[in-house]
């Protein structure tokens, strides 16, 4: 009976206990405390870990961005001199010994470069700069085919070797002989790949378009853990991957970003345990503080329960308050009791997890700011190589246009349109008054072909007096105008038809020592976006080296230019004899003189006028130009009404065709100018180098002897020089 008196006390007792006020208070402290606090401490790992891991895998393709984008440039540094290589004289005529010793000299200047050789068509070495470098090049013949379609081609590592680069040889013709090969010193490409590596335990790998690596920093690396990414390096360009298997020691972390225009590509190898470091820390650090909160909750609901409703309430309000978010939440208690004292540990957890959200948020916004500089950098670098490219394209194009003006214009304009990414656009010189601007060409944008094309029905009476509209005013400033509001400009006028409608409008000066000479009008960028700063930039840098290039053109075409009929100087002529003359002989060549003049031109001047003796000239010139290889043969003015040709690799036979060609056309042809049409005829003579003679001066008199003999046989015939005419006087 005491026995069970004894249990029946202790089980009331923990009734009373569990049915107490205080214990209800505590339990329901803990429940509406801990509750929030451990879903705000799941929600934060998951936001801090994400946003962690995200900023992480932007820096990791950064640095792997960087990497490729400096081998890229190195490779095309040693490129150009490569290029050197080819274009000097030695490469040129095929002087093997000069061409050695200036590898030789190259290898010794140049540190990049390990070793040069210079190898046939068959692949047998001809020469190199060091005997080390291999005698044969396999697959030659492949190699040399592929460089008529590439500037060079990157050839297969060797064991312990660095990149080696091809580059076709050509003669003087253009006909190739051989290939450069240039062997770059390894030591430099992996310091390339060194300079970018992060962390302790990153692996860089530069594979080749198999995905087979051919360099590894460090040298040390096992090149097997890339066997577990084969598939992404084959099927994608770029991107970050993670792996995990039993042949690692660690899972790691791969980066991969291909190296423009090389088929290489660049791969960081990294361990996860030490990419993911600084989460894991995060994460210790936040279980630390939910385990300190947890504590102090327990400890506040056994206080708290000696105290009243209202205060237990404010601090519920208070941790909801911070469950939503609100970490800048504080309680204000005034007693100093337990309540008071559970306030201001709130306030104190409330405090703590606000500074490490700072904290974190500092160093989350410290690495992607870290990350966009990187980024905007190498945007700004392409953007930088991109206008570099163009530029170079440009020049290398109007070098080769020469002094043709017509087509240099037909190139500045599309290279502009092109240049602005843009759909149309115009050319625009001021005339010879310098009153008004005629328009010269139109171009427009061929989506089908890929390449702008010509209009050729434009208005040519499109004339705009300087400060009238946008070009006249541009032209009157000499300032660039960019407009991509037309409709809110007031000197902007649109096209009656939607098709003509300008949306965008860049107008460029032509311009050379401050003289505005033209304009270049570039309309509607494809994208249907404004022009940017980039965009007029460029143009404007482009426009300045056209104007330099059109100027040098205009001159040099006044100098050599007959002002009467439009054909070359007989100084310029005997210049170019002279240069035919060298390279006949050297390449062992023949060429022809055609020398003529109109018949009975002084009697005709005489009877109709010097005025329309002169209008005879242009038309005779002319067709005198018509009947001639255009770019090959050269015509010049050589005195009064008597013109010279010059035929390259065309024997007097040959030059007879066309010398009859010539005097069947101008027979024929009804000379305008005056009231009736009037008819001319010419008597011509020919001589060919070396047959008639070796000297230039002689080969003149030669073809001049034989004009004089078709005049002593009656005028109106072509004659081909021989011994028995003997020789005129000295031209």
């Amino acid at each position: 009976m005491p026995h069970q008196n004894g249990e029946k006390k202790l089980l009331n007792r923990v009734h009373a206990y569990i049915n107490s006020i205080k214990t209800k208070l505590v339990v329901s402290f803990l429940i509406i405390t801990l509750t929030p606090l451990i879903y705000i401490s799941y929600v934060m790992l998951q936001n801090a870990s994400n946003g962690l891991l995200n900023v992480i895998v932007s820096n990791s393709l950064a640095h792997a961005r960087k990497t490729a984008i400096d081998l890229r440039r190195f490779i095309s540094h040693q490129q150009e001199v490569a290029q050197l290589l080819v274009n000097s004289d030695p490469a040129l005529d095929q002087d093997i010994e000069k061409l050695t010793l200036l590898a030789q000299e190259h290898d010794r200047r140049y540190f990049a470069i390990e070793k040069i050789g210079v190898y046939d068509t068959a692949g047998r070495r001809l020469c190199a700069s060091v005997d080390t470098i291999f005698t044969e090049l396999p697959h030659a013949e492949r190699i040399l085919a592929e460089t008529k379609s590439r500037e060079y081609v990157l050839l297969d590592f060797k064991a312990g070797s660095g990149p080696m680069l091809a580059m076709s040889l050509n003669d003087r013709g253009s006909n190739s002989y051989g290939l450069l090969v240039i062997e770059l010193n390894r030591f430099l490409v992996t310091s390339i790949i060194s300079e970018n590596l992060v962390g302790n335990s990153t692996r860089a790998f530069l594979v080749d378009a198999g995905g087979t690596p051919v360099v590894s920093v460090p040298e040390s690396s096992n090149a097997e853990d890339l066997s577990l990414f084969g598939e992404q390096i084959r099927s994608f360009s770029s991107g970050v991957f993670s792996a995990s298997a039993k042949s690692l020691k660690k899972p790691v972390l791969a980066s991969m970003l291909p190296v423009v225009g090389l088929g290489w590509r660049v791969v960081l190898l990294q361990d996860q345990q030490e990419v993911y470091a600084l989460v894991e820390a995060f994460q210790r650090n936040l279980y630390w503080i939910l385990l300190f909160t947890i504590l102090v909750a327990v400890i506040i609901a056994l206080m708290i329960s000696q105290n009243i409703a209202l205060p237990i309430l404010q601090v519920t309000r208070g941790t909801n308050e911070l469950a939503a978010g609100r970490y800048d939440v504080r309680i204000s208690v005034n007693n100093t009791d337990e309540v008071g004292q559970l306030a201001n540990n709130f306030n104190f957890m409330a405090d703590s997890l606000a500074d490490k959200m700072r904290e974190l948020k500092a160093a989350y916004e410290e690495l992607k700011l870290r990350a966009d500089t990187i980024e905007q950098k190498n945007i700004e670098l392409d953007r930088k190589v991109f206008e570099v490219g163009v530029l170079y394209k440009i020049g290398r194009t109007m070098v080769e246009v020469g002094l043709d003006l017509e087509k240099l214009l037909d190139v500045i304009i599309d290279k502009a349109i092109e240049a602005a990414c843009a759909t149309r656009g115009s050319l625009m010189l001021i005339d010879e008054n310098q009153e008004v601007l005629e328009l010269q060409r139109v171009r427009i944008w061929d989506a089908e072909a890929g390449q702008t094309v010509a209009v050729h029905n434009f208005a040519r009476n499109i004339n705009i007096r300087v400060g009238e509209g946008i070009a006249g005013k541009v032209l009157q400033s000499g300032e660039m105008a960019t407009i991509n509001d037309p409709d809110s400009h007031q000197d902007f006028k649109q096209y009656d038809n939607e098709k003509n409608r300008v949306n965008q409008l860049v107008c460029v000066p032509l311009k050379v020592k401050n003289v505005t000479f033209g304009v270049i009008n570039i309309v509607n960028r494809k994208d249907g976006q404004g022009f940017s700063r980039a965009d007029t930039d460029l143009l404007q840098t482009m426009a300045n080296q056209a104007a330099l290039v059109l100027d040098n053109t205009k001159l040099f075409k006044l100098a050599i230019t007959d002002g009467l009929t439009g054909l070359n100087l007989v100084r310029h002529f005997k210049n170019r004899l002279n240069e035919e003359i060298k390279r006949a002989r050297r390449y062992g060549k023949i060429f022809s003189i055609l020398f003529f003049d109109i018949d009975h031109f002084k009697k005709f001047n005489d009877t109709y006028g010097h005025q329309i003796g002169d209008e005879v000239l242009k038309q005779v010139a002319t067709i005198f130009r018509g009947n001639l290889r255009e770019d090959i043969d050269m015509a010049a003015r050589y005195g009064g009404e008597e013109m010279i040709a010059l035929l390259p690799e065309t024997d007097a036979r040959g030059g007879l065709v066309v010398a009859e060609r010539l005097r069947q056309a101008i027979e024929a042809h009804e000379f305008t100018g005056h009231t009736s049409p009037l008819k001319v005829t010419i008597s011509i003579g020919l001589a060919e180098y070396p047959l008639h003679s070796n000297e230039a001066l002689e080969l003149i008199r030669k073809a001049d002897t034989a004009l004089y003999e078709c005049k002593k046989k009656g005028r109106n015939q072509s004659s081909i020089y021989s011994e028995q005419m003997g020789v005129v006087s000295e031209k």
